[in-house]
């Protein structure tokens, strides 16, 4: 605002006095201004300092906020590559916002899923004990969860067979609980050689085990060698101890093989199923009538890669009981211990020489060759047999186109 000031000479004291008033007035009216002015200058900053500093503030919190969020995105990106810790979040969780409660609920659900997953991952654990990798490997399959009835693999595999000697007689010598924890620890000492040779167990049967090896014969005839040196280390120890040593047969066969799961939709397991197996069965039995310790079929001597690596013995040729075709039935002698081992070894050409006579029905030459053999070599139980069987034959008839093959009547 701007005021005019008259001050004429022509004035009376008295106007020049009123006027003098007015302009007093006039200059506290301006100066009442003034101070309002710089009031309201004061108001607005005071008020643009406050807003300044609250929107500063809330720039503050609100890229807080947002970095929260985004921790909130890099939890969920950590469950996903399993990488997830829970003090990731520990600083968001402790907001009283909806973020807050938010990251408090994805903590919580992330460590009950864990839980759950630790729990499954138990539950596989425990059901690969029952049905283990190797299984689901060789039936294509990547959880226990997807077998189904009739799921099965057929091709050609060697199979093995053992299984403890006289384990009736042990068996009623034990407690229940003595008889479990006999046939756990027997166990724990033979069955990783199986799986260390590229094969597996398809069943515990009581004291005995039938496995496969898909790969081949060279696997189970290694499997076999090293399942006695183990065997051999265990009646060390339980000899020590006082108690009796465990003798076991092994046999081992051949053939297409198929291996599956039958059952019915409540109860389910793992088989092997073909003739091969039964004949695998009948060997591995044979193994006590011919007094050895592993008995292989003529099938897996052919089919070995090496056969000169190992010192297998021709024991005979036979038809066992319920089959119509002679087998081939070989002696491995490298799983014997000394000094049965070598001497079987080093009667081996009287033993193969006694063999040719018996088949030729040369019975007289035959014996001599095995009586020379039980001379060196007393617990020769298969020459001892064949002693047996031509007296057998020299007092009965001998059969008609004799090839030298023996008949089993009994399995």
């Amino acid at each position: 605002m701007k005021t005019q000031i008259n001050l004429a000479p022509s004035k009376s004291p008295e106007e020049l006095q009123t006027q003098i008033q007015d302009l007093i007035q006039k200059l506290e009216e301006v100066e009442d201004e003034k101070n309002s002015y710089e009031t309201l200058v004061e108001i607005i900053t005071e008020h643009s300092t406050d807003l300044e500093n609250k929107i500063r503030k809330n720039n503050r919190e609100m890229q807080t906020y947002i970095e929260q969020v985004k921790k909130v995105i890099d939890a969920a990106i950590a469950v996903k590559n399993n990488c997830f810790e829970p003090q990731i979040l520990s600083d968001v969780a402790a907001r009283s916002d909806a973020l807050g409660e938010l990251a408090q609920v994805f903590s919580h659900m992330v460590q009950t899923v864990k839980a759950r997953e630790q729990e499954l991952e138990k539950l596989l654990q425990a059901y690969g004990r029952f049905v283990p990798d190797e299984y689901l490997q060789f039936l294509g399959k990547h959880s226990i969860v997807d077998f189904q009835l009739g799921d099965h693999v057929s091709k050609e595999m060697a199979i093995m067979f053992s299984d403890i000697r006289s384990f009736t007689t042990m068996a009623e010598q034990m407690t229940p609980q003595e008889n479990f924890d006999f046939i756990n620890t027997y166990l724990q000492q033979i069955s990783p050689e199986i799986r260390k040779h590229n094969g597996f167990i398809v069943k515990y049967m009581g004291d005995g085990v039938m496995a496969v090896f898909p790969e081949g014969v060279d696997d189970a005839i290694q499997a076999g060698i090293v399942k006695f040196e183990q065997l051999h280390k265990y009646n060390q120890s339980r000899i020590i101890n006082g108690e009796i040593p465990v003798n076991i047969g092994i046999g081992i066969h051949v053939g297409d093989t198929m291996v599956g799961i039958i059952g019915d939709a409540n109860r389910m397991q793992a088989d092997a199923l073909s003739d091969h197996v039964n004949l695998t069965a009948r060997l591995e039995s044979l193994t006590k009538y011919y007094g050895v310790s592993l008995l292989i079929s003529g099938d897996v001597v052919q089919r070995l890669s090496q056969p000169e690596k190992y010192h297998i013995r021709f024991l005979d040729r036979a038809i066992v009981k319920g089959r119509q075709e002679a087998i081939t039935v070989c002696e491995v002698l490298d799983v014997e211990v000394e000094p049965v081992r070598s001497l079987k070894i080093q009667t081996l050409p009287i033993f193969e020489e006694g063999l040719e006579q018996y088949c030729q029905g040369n019975f007289a030459n035959a014996k001599v060759c095995f009586e020379q053999i039980v001379a060196l070599n007393p617990a020769d139980r298969p020459s001892q047999l064949y002693l047996e069987r031509i007296q057998s034959l020299l007092e009965n008839s001998i059969p008609a186109n004799w090839k030298g093959v023996w008949k089993f009547t009994q399995k």
